[in-house]
């Protein structure tokens, strides 16, 4: 009879252990909608952005899953990175022959991309074989200023490889890119440092159309505790502002990270579209950028 009873109770802990259990990753997982595919893509769309996401106040079971995994179970572009995130690198060998074949001697712009795989939608640009993403508009974007005078240099080294060959997540994308920054501000004075991203939010926020032409919009991203990387940023949104009236999202200001700004004075963070966008819409911008950061040089 006492055995039986032990039993039971056992059975009974098992039991309230599960609902314990149940209830604390529900309450974890509140705030990822799986009311439907898109909804959930969506979310991880615009999670997938991670220095726009605001930071979600960890308790202690999350914590603990997040020390032995690196995931964050309210967070789901992270349960989803090790599975994913790499799977396809983009086919980088074209563009970075591109960029050898046009050496730059004392270059006044670097820009790179710690978020290398962010893409568009739309046709391939024709002269091209690379997919959409923002490796081909930083280069089309260096095509322009170099064409202005303006020397400028694309990195050759791929972000997400150099996280995936040092066990790094998605979230650790920055430590990368810092490196890379570290290594090219040895050898140069950067006039202008452009860390190119694309958003991921709807697509009415990163449009506009402007004399009749649609415009994938600009925005910039920032600390506010770098004053220097805050004026530069001002003083290039003022001359977008004034020759492409609302295709600048304005500033969006950012206090938990920063960006790697504190490695130089001249580092902004610039998100080109969105994730909606066509590629044909970001084409206008790419010029219209070359053009505000060819007076924001002079």
């Amino acid at each position: 009879m006492h055995l039986k009873r032990k039993k039971k109770f056992r059975f009974l802990n098992y039991l309230l252990f599960v609902i314990l259990l149940f209830m604390i990753i529900n309450f974890i997982l509140k705030d990822i909608k799986l009311g439907s595919n898109t909804k959930f893509i969506d979310q991880l769309f615009y999670q997938s952005n991670s220095h726009i996401v605001s930071k979600v106040d960890n308790n202690l079971f999350s914590e603990f899953i997040n020390t032995i995994n690196n995931i964050q179970l309210s967070n789901p572009i992270t349960i989803l990175d090790k599975v994913f995130a790499y799977e396809k690198e983009p086919d980088v060998t074209q563009a970075f022959a591109y960029i050898q074949n046009n050496v730059v001697d004392n270059p006044r712009v670097y820009i790179y991309s710690t978020h290398p795989n962010e893409g568009y939608l739309g046709e391939k640009v024709e002269g091209y074989e690379l997919d959409n993403t923002v490796i081909l508009a930083s280069i089309l974007l260096q095509e322009k200023l170099n064409e202005k005078g303006i020397g400028t240099i694309v990195e050759e080294r791929s972000a997400s490889q150099y996280i995936k060959e040092h066990n790094l997540n998605y979230d650790q994308s920055y430590q990368a890119t810092r490196v890379f920054l570290k290594n090219q501000l040895e050898n140069n004075d950067f006039d202008l440092i452009i860390d190119l991203h694309r958003d991921a939010v709807p697509k009415s926020t990163t449009t506009t159309v402007i004399d009749n032409q649609s415009y994938a919009k600009i925005m910039f991203v920032a600390n506010v505790n770098y004053k220097e990387n805050i004026a530069l940023a001002n003083e290039l949104n003022s001359i977008i502002n004034n020759k492409y009236p609302t295709l600048s999202r304005g500033i969006y200001n950012k206090y938990v990270d920063n960006f790697n700004q504190d490695l130089d004075s001249n580092v902004i963070l610039l998100e080109l579209g969105g994730n909606y966008n066509k590629m044909e819409e970001v084409l206008p911008t790419i010029d219209a950028l070359a053009n505000s950061i060819e007076e924001l040089l002079k």
